[in-house]
């Protein structure tokens, strides 16, 4: 787990060299991966709990906009309850960088939220989600995100 937050910090601040790291160019994983992608994204705006709890690493860690660590169960128990309720949720911007069991995917999310009955203050954020290779699937390990633009009011 060390080894993907130090790529990830490696990735964001450019530390390595270009010819150390390449942003996947393969089409055929690229579209792989997109496709996984998108159907997380679908089960976020669909609130669709079982398909999430599949497409999650089971050390899963969800850093949110508003500073909390959910781990998988907690994460997954805000959706079911309706702590956390998506409106729109789509990542229009995208780009891969895949080194053998790791993906990492960043980029813009467009959505709305609800935490706690009152509407999230932004709706476009950057992204990183780290995937990781589980019994030949490939898992989200981690997401972090960032309010960007203007924000909205509650």
């Amino acid at each position: 787990m060390l080894l993907a937050f130090v790529c990830l910090a490696c990735v964001s601040c450019g530390l390595l060299r270009k010819d150390t790291m390449t942003w996947e160019t393969d089409p055929a994983k690229v579209a792989d991966l997109t496709a996984l992608n998108k159907k997380l994204t679908q089960a976020y705006l669909s609130e669709d709990v079982p398909t999430l709890r599949g497409l999650l690493s089971e050390s899963h860690v969800h850093n949110n906009v508003f500073g909390m660590a959910l781990d998988k169960e907690t994460f997954l128990r805000d959706i079911e309850s309706g702590e956390l309720e998506f409106t729109a949720y789509d990542t229009p911007t995208l780009r891969w960088y895949v080194r053998g069991e790791m993906a990492v995917a960043t980029g813009i999310i467009e959505a709305k939220a609800i935490r706690g009955g009152r509407q999230v203050p932004a709706t476009r954020f950057l992204f990183t989600r780290i995937f990781v290779k589980e019994d030949g699937a490939w898992k989200v390990l981690l997401f972090q995100n960032n309010m960007v633009g203007k924000a909205i009011k509650p």
